[in-house]
């Protein structure tokens, strides 16, 4: 009987390959799930992206042609995370085939100039990456001026929505030029270093909004930056828009004319109606604290001041008749 010292060894359980091309063969045709499904409407010809790359909209181009591709399940042709099989593989010929639909349709969605640099590249990640370096503007000159016009904008005649969606967006843009950087520590750190700047990042883009509103908010403004700490973003501008609502700031289209204070058809009475009613939504929000009523104020209530000439009947004179 042998000993344990004279045993072989155990045999190591056998590891399985990387066979993610192999196991998709069958399959790969049918189901969306593998990158190198093609819908039948997914020909070369379209462009999926608008408005097409130019010499100033890289940033938000990329962006797009990200999400398009990660839809489709074809961002690994794109950033190079899905290489090509070898030729002895089945599935070059698929490999093949959807990366030069995907070439086309990142060529389509670039001007014609630059269109004509990348024609004569072979891969998509090989466009991806020229397109990147040429394109990528991250020096401080570009940073400089998003900083500046991050910081002097004003509502002024936008709404409140233009408004925050212009700071927002430059808001992000800043950001993609720079960061917040991740914690690549082995072991998860404990600091809250990290979370602490982004919260005064996301608290300075709150103040910018706050102080670029029109004066008319500065009452909802003020209540808004006595909370501590400042609601995120989103929840300041729902917040503003509830008010605004509440208080009809402003009024529908500026029109402030009563329907019963407009003339009557075929009258040539031309006595224009107050200026200090409103209609519509916010009629019935207007209280008269004279004969307590809604529907109007004590300025133009008619217990009060009478009836307008032109609601008046016109009296006749019995002496100047006779």
């Amino acid at each position: 009987m042998a000993s344990d010292a004279e045993s072989p060894p155990p045999t190591p359980p056998r590891q399985k390959k990387n066979n993610n091309h192999r196991c998709s063969y069958n399959n790969y045709q049918t189901d969306m799930v593998y990158p190198y499904f093609m819908h039948p409407s997914d020909n070369p010809g379209i462009s999926i992206v608008s408005p097409p790359l130019n010499n100033l909209n890289y940033h938000s181009w990329g962006r797009s042609i990200v999400v398009d591709l990660r839809s489709k399940n074809k961002l690994g042709f794109l950033d190079g995370t899905l290489p090509r099989p070898v030729d002895s593989d089945p599935l070059t010929l698929a490999w093949d085939r959807c990366n030069t639909v995907v070439m086309a349709w990142v060529t389509n969605s670039v001007e014609p100039d630059i269109a004509q640099s990348i024609l004569w590249m072979d891969t998509t990640s090989e466009i991806w990456t020229e397109l990147r370096d040429r394109y990528h503007q991250g020096d401080i000159f570009c940073i400089g001026d998003i900083q500046e016009e991050f910081f002097n904008i004003k509502q002024g005649d936008l709404t409140i929505t233009q408004f925050f969606t212009n700071l927002k967006k430059l808001w992000q843009e800043l950001d993609n030029f720079r960061p917040i950087p991740t914690c690549s520590c082995a072991t998860k750190c404990s600091f809250t270093l990290l979370p602490t700047i982004k919260s005064y990042r996301e608290t300075n883009c709150v103040i910018r909004f706050l102080k670029g509103l029109n004066e008319q908010y500065a009452p909802v403004r003020s209540q808004i930056m006595l909370i501590n700490p400042l609601p995120p973003i989103n929840k300041v501008f729902s917040m503003l828009i509830q008010q605004k609502r509440q208080l009809l700031i402003p009024l529908d289209d500026d029109k402030i004319v009563a329907n019963f204070y407009k003339p009557q058809r075929h009258s040539n009475r031309t006595d224009s109606a107050p200026k200090n009613f409103a209609y519509g939504r916010g009629k019935n929000l207007k209280m008269c604290t004279y004969c307590n009523k809604s529907g109007h104020t004590v300025e133009v209530c008619f217990k009060k001041h009478g009836l307008p000439p032109y609601l008046k009947k016109p009296q006749i004179n019995n002496a100047s008749s006779s």
